[in-house]
């Protein structure tokens, strides 16, 4: 079959090669009505034009490409974890969508070793990517220096870090996790516990942060004996499930009185329900239960049928911002920026 091309469109619309060109480039500075540029997109899709994207990427010297970075370095999770997984699918949804409506691809970027020599050597000197996606890893400041000397925009999305590290050098997008549990707290203060427990790793600061900020805001007890925080690695589930039970025996064994429990992830609220169902307690009418991530919304398997209140993350919609904001960058040079979005409030029947 011959291949459509500019030339074929600009027969059937009676334009010059050169605006059908401008138009299917998107040329902002292009002076031509509305009516006459749908005509050539419809003539294009209806001939089954192709753009060249090598010859597009020579002229407009862009490889049309967007990396998403994994790296092994400093701990940060991989893939292929049972918690992050389901995470990242959903991020990479929302990063796929958004740069191919623009007509980029997503391509992926591993780095064993996150310094400045991996990125020097598979990013920079390639000139394959037109800008970085990094997701939870955070850049040293070298790395950024070296990325910036290189004009190579990068967005760090749900970074393990204070979001104000690189304020105006990166894009950023995150998720209010404080906002997330004050809304839970203040759901569950709404049918009428006043007496709510906090399990977590130490890790979920955040979460921890939204919790007292509800309490006090709510005028609940602010009992120092309902919070119990633990040490666990993050990005899996069994060391927070199993630490998640043994700190509710211990909240029960401890004879403190509380009606609800506020867990900082999904796969610790699991270890407090084995706890809770092992002492014969019932949930939710004894104790109501509320966990953070919704790792059964993503259908990752966390118990038997889905039955958790929890707060999940807009992951998806955090993989739609990140890519936006790098292709602000690489589209139209705007400067660096932050997005914060709010969590949502999944109730099920735990609470």
């Amino acid at each position: 079959m011959k291949r459509v091309t500019l030339k074929d469109i600009a027969l059937h619309t009676n334009l010059d090669v050169s605006t059908v060109s401008r138009v299917l480039n998107e040329d902002p500075v292009l002076r031509i009505g509305p009516a006459r540029r749908a005509h050539v997109l419809q003539t294009a899709a209806e001939l089954g034009y192709v753009a060249n994207r090598a010859a597009r990427s020579l002229r407009m010297k862009k490889s049309f490409i967007v990396g998403y970075v994994m790296t092994d370095a400093g701990g940060s999770p991989a893939v292929e974890g049972d918690f992050n997984f389901p995470v990242v699918r959903a991020r990479l949804a929302g990063l796929e969508e958004a740069v191919s409506q623009q007509g980029y691809l997503l391509g992926l970027v591993r780095l064993l070793d996150g310094g400045v020599p991996a990125i020097e050597e598979k990013v920079i000197l390639r000139q394959q990517f037109d800008g970085l996606i990094f997701n939870w890893t955070v850049p040293s400041p070298d790395v950024v220096e070296r990325l910036q000397f290189a004009h190579l925009p990068a967005v760090l999305l749900d970074p393990r870090a204070p979001p104000g590290l690189f304020n105006g050098r990166l894009s950023c997008v995150v998720a209010d996790r404080a906002e997330g549990v004050r809304r839970s707290v203040a759901h569950l203060a709404a049918r009428g516990h006043r007496r709510v427990a906090f399990i977590s790793t130490a890790a979920n600061t955040q979460r921890l942060a939204g919790y007292r900020s509800a309490a006090e805001a709510l005028d609940l007890d602010t009992d120092s004996r309902l919070v119990k925080l633990f040490d666990s690695p993050i990005g899996n589930l069994s060391g927070p499930r199993s630490e998640g039970c043994r700190a509710m025996h211990a909240l029960l064994d401890s004879g403190v009185e509380f009606t609800a429990v506020q867990a900082g992830s999904d796969a610790t609220a699991a270890g407090i329900l084995d706890a809770l169902r092992k002492s014969g307690t019932r949930v939710p009418e004894d104790v109501a239960v509320m966990g953070y991530d919704d790792l059964e919304g993503y259908s990752a398997n966390l118990l038997p049928e889905p039955f958790l209140s929890t707060v999940r993350d807009p992951n998806r919609e955090m993989g739609l911002q990140a890519a936006e904001l790098l292709l602000d960058q690489v589209e139209r040079n705007e400067a660096p920026r932050q997005v914060v979005l709010e969590p949502e409030l999944i109730l099920r029947r735990s609470a």
